[in-house]
């Protein structure tokens, strides 16, 4: 083992022996070319360096007046009426020499051949005298601009090139919502074109490729995609089925959904823009959500639409003037709360044509059913009753009996609250509703619709305070009305005042209405409680 460890060291040095003694020459070679480049560029240093050309022209060992004189020669020919022909993509335009006002600079072009192969580092002088040997070496014939002909050129073609950015944009208003899709802009580099006009590789014909450089938007498709997509998935038109009836909505109404928010991006949080594009000084991205506040508000109101409430029981006056139960209805009603989350996430989801819901219904169940009606039909009697008085009038007419009727037949449950404005409903003229006086704002305004309705308000609260029950919210007119009793009227506006009271016994009340060409009368009926009603000074 050790002879042959020892046999391996002595060829390992030897080795090392050849190695040094090969890089020694390799070494001497080296230093000898360094010199002999080192002796040539001095003997070259007035020169201009072998086999160069300068647009095409040979001044490859010549001096400074052998270079001009060459130039001079080539630059005498008609070089004025040579065209220039530039090229962006797929457009050209063409000028002659002569009308972008260019001339041939001997002076420049001259110092620029002499100056080739003669500065930078020793390796870019190397490779400036390979490609000098070689017969590659060439040098752009140098001409100077007389005038501002080659600069308004430039200037043309650039209004010819150059297209803006666009960015992305997304708009929520009263017509839906609106987008406009980002685009990236152009922009010809006017340095580098006029540059290159006047750095004629030849003095005849010649093409000068221009470099357009693209504008990038401020707001890209990176950050406009997802808010838009949201936005035409929420836009999507909408049916809510519900069987035998539904409800549609248009993407002008589905846009109310959206909140639009652009912000600045932060950094990271979009790609990075391409190194050769020209990029913005800032960068913007949208944020985009469906608010659940007004899609439940609007759940809510669907389920208005599409609700079929459940009816009490209620009684009519049979023979012999006796109460008689009228059955309960049990109806359907939306699961407000399913649907909400179910149009969440619709609405959130991408789809093609219109998107159609189908919500779940659960049973509304009578607050007040037949059973009970029947149980207290042969108890209940008339407890209280109220008439007012108003001067003929047709429009008064229409909005007191239109809106007693609305009361008719009404049972308030055990426990139960009355709200005006809730059991009403909507005071339109495609009711029956009409214009006519009211107390707005303290002052008489003739022409308000439903004008007349407290007179119906003042009568129910007169007939349910007679039988003793809870008043929740009354209030009283402006000023005094003498066909009410002082002090005891019921003044009812939208939004802002309700008569509202609670049945605060455990038997059902039953209210009944009637109207004439100048009254109004309310009847209470219920089981009779004993309770009785004063009413002191006002």
């Amino acid at each position: 083992m050790a002879v042959l460890t020892g046999r391996k060291a002595t060829q390992r040095g030897f080795a090392r022996g050849l190695s040094t003694r090969a890089s020694v020459p390799l070494l001497v070679v080296v230093l000898a070319l360094i010199a002999v480049a080192l002796v040539v560029q001095f003997g070259f240093e007035s020169r201009a360096l072998p086999g160069l050309r300068v647009a095409g022209v040979s001044v490859g060992a010549h001096d400074a007046g052998a270079i001009r004189a060459a130039l001079a020669a080539e630059a005498s020919r008609p070089w004025a009426s040579a065209t220039t022909r530039v090229v962006a993509g797929e457009r050209t335009w063409s000028r002659t020499n002569a009308e972008l006002g260019i001339a041939p600079d001997l002076d420049a072009a001259t110092a620029a051949a002499l100056a080739y192969g003669k500065h930078g580092s020793l390796i870019d002088r190397a490779g400036a005298w390979l490609s000098s040997l070689t017969g590659s070496a060439h040098v752009p014939f140098v001409m100077r601009a007389e005038g501002t002909a080659a600069e308004q050129f430039v200037s043309q073609v650039a209004a010819e090139v150059d297209r803006p950015a666009v960015d992305g944009e997304i708009a929520v208003g009263l017509t839906g919502a609106t987008l406009r899709e980002p685009a990236a802009g152009r922009e010809l580099d006017r340095a580098h074109a006029l540059a290159a006009l006047l750095g004629a590789q030849a003095l005849g014909d010649r093409d000068v490729e221009l470099r357009v450089r693209t504008r990038h938007p401020a707001l890209d498709a990176a950050g406009f995609a997802e808010a838009a997509a949201l936005v035409r998935a929420v836009t999507t038109p909408l049916e809510v089925s519900a069987g035998d009836r539904g409800v549609v909505e248009d993407p002008v109404a589905l846009a109310t959904f959206l909140n639009i928010e652009r912000v600045v991006a932060g950094p990271g949080e979009l790609p990075a823009v391409p190194g050769d594009a020209i990029a913005p000084s800032s960068r913007y991205r949208y944020v985009a959500s469906i608010a659940p506040d007004r899609v439940k508000a609007w759940a809510l109101a669907v389920a208005a639409a599409l609700d079929r409430p459940a009816k009490n029981a209620t009684y009519t006056v049979g023979n012999g003037g006796s109460l008689v139960a009228v059955p309960s209805v049990t109806g359907v009603k939306i699961d407000v709360d399913s649907f909400v989350a179910q149009a969440l996430r619709e609405l959130a989801t991408a789809t093609s044509g219109r998107r159609t819901i189908t919500p779940t219904f659960v049973a509304d169940v009578p607050v007040f059913t037949t059973e009970q009606a029947q149980q207290f039909a042969s108890q209940m009697t008339r407890v209280s009753v109220f008439e007012t008085f108003f001067p003929p009038n047709l429009a008064r007419w229409k909005n007191i009996s239109t809106g007693a009727a609305q009361f008719n037949n009404i049972v308030i449950a055990p426990g139960d609250t009355f709200s005006f404005w809730k059991l009403i409903g909507e005071v339109t003229v495609q009711r029956g509703y009409a214009f006519a006086g009211a107390i707005i704002d303290g002052r008489s305004d003739p022409n308000v619709i439903g004008g007349g309705l407290c007179q119906v308000s003042t009568t129910i609260f007169m007939a349910v305070a007679q039988a003793g029950y809870e008043i929740l919210e009354r209030g009283n007119h402006d000023y005094y009305i003498d066909r009410y009793p002082l002090g005891l009227d019921a003044a009812v506006f939208d939004p802002g005042l309700d008569l509202r009271w609670k049945n605060d016994t455990k038997y059902p009340v039953l209210i009944r209405s009637s109207t004439s060409n100048i009254a109004v009368e309310f009847e209470i009926f219920t089981v009779p409680t004993g309770r009785t009603v004063t009413f002191g000074p006002a």
